[in-house]
């Protein structure tokens, strides 16, 4: 007896604390940050002995083999197993949005601007004149080369050429997401291991994944094409911010904030992050991406 009435003394305590809890719920994937309760942090942190590989693709809703660029894409990074961020500029002249009636489409549906920057410079467009792009599907491999562009039968050629290389420095990558103000804040902790000469730079994009519109295929206009990684703006301008050392354990820390535009949705929007050489050759020595919200 004196046993069935302690196993009810104890069934009655985890009652009590049970009902407790959800009466009295402690907020959960929230931080007060600066007096604002932001979404949870969200960070992620590089493995010291993953080099991971940034795809930079131009592409264009008008391009008519650009599909076959991002097919490829999926399949390597179907290979790659995590090693692999892809990023999709829209520029150039298959980019543009064409006038009702002007032959591209019957009805006139392609009316989504993905070239537009939401900062002030036309980010996209100056990646695209710089890097020379001169046809598509292109894309550069972590700006190999000095950002040589090339086509899709080249792309896991650079790729397998740098996979297994050790990692010159590790990127921490935390983002906030207040939904009242919807500003997005990126802090980017950098960690040198090992001394590099030179000058670098951190950039920070912020890319919308799964955007459903439009999209010229082989000749066939496809109303419901998933749009992937589509780059969307440059959060710490065109080309980034410099990092002022390079010795080995040098660490440095930036953060940048920027308002989501209300056309893009919350879900699918994530930060880019890399590490260049900003005034020799642009290859990007690391990269890491995380979702601005859990």
């Amino acid at each position: 007896m004196k046993k069935l009435i302690y196993i009810l003394f104890i069934t009655a305590i985890l009652f009590a604390v049970s009902c407790d809890k959800i009466d009295n719920p402690i907020p959960k994937n929230t931080v007060n940050v600066d007096g604002i309760n932001w979404d949870d942090s969200l960070y992620i942190e590089s493995n010291p002995a993953m080099r991971k590989i940034l795809v930079e693709e131009f592409t264009g809703h008008l391009c008519t083999y650009c599909p076959d660029g991002a097919r490829e894409i999926e399949r390597l990074d179907s290979i790659l197993s995590g090693q692999l961020i892809s990023m999709s500029i829209h520029a150039g002249s298959f980019a543009l949005v064409p006038a009702n009636g002007a032959g591209f489409d019957a009805n006139g549906d392609f009316i989504m601007d993905f070239t537009t920057d939401f900062r002030v410079l036309p980010a996209g467009e100056t990646y695209f004149t710089t890097f020379g792009v001169a046809s598509n599907p292109a894309a550069t491999v972590s700006r190999l080369n000095n950002a040589n562009i090339t086509g899709l039968a080249q792309w896991e050629i650079d790729i397998n050429s740098i996979k297994n290389d050790v990692p010159k420095i590790s990127i921490g990558l935390s983002t906030l997401y207040d939904d009242s103000t919807r500003t997005v804040k990126a802090i980017v902790n950098s960690k040198w291991l090992a001394t590099e000469t030179g000058n670098h730079n951190l950039q920070l994009y912020l890319v919308e994944d799964n955007v459903v519109d439009w999209q010229l295929d082989n000749g066939v206009y496809v109303q419901f094409y998933n749009h992937r990684h589509v780059f969307r703006s440059a959060i710490n301008g065109t080309w980034g911010t410099p990092i002022p050392s390079s010795n080995l354990g040098d660490t440095n820390i930036q953060e940048f904030a920027i308002t989501l535009p209300t056309n893009l949705n919350k879900e699918n929007c994530i930060v880019v992050a890399h590490i260049y050489k900003s005034a020799s050759n642009y290859e990007v020595l690391q990269v890491e991406e995380l979702h601005i919200i859990p």
